[in-house]
């Protein structure tokens, strides 16, 4: 699929990353819908922290250096 999307470091690649394996982890794709016919509606949370986008990749790098590491 040329959608230049995955996770982590694999994000930006030429194409969607569907599967990842590292660390004793995987990260996989379940499930793809092209062209939905019911409307996708993403709600505004309304309850949790608030953080700004860098405060959310910190958080993020963290997270997966503590996973690096098990």
């Amino acid at each position: 699929m040329p959608v230049s999307f995955g996770p982590l470091k694999y994000n930006g690649l030429p194409g969607l990353v569907l599967l990842v394996e590292m660390y004793k982890r995987t990260i996989s794709v379940s499930e793809i819908i092209l062209n939905p016919k019911d409307e996708i509606i993403i709600n505004k949370p309304t309850k949790g922290e608030k953080i700004t986008a860098e405060e959310a990749r910190q958080r993020g790098a963290a997270m997966w250096k503590k996973t690096e590491k098990q």
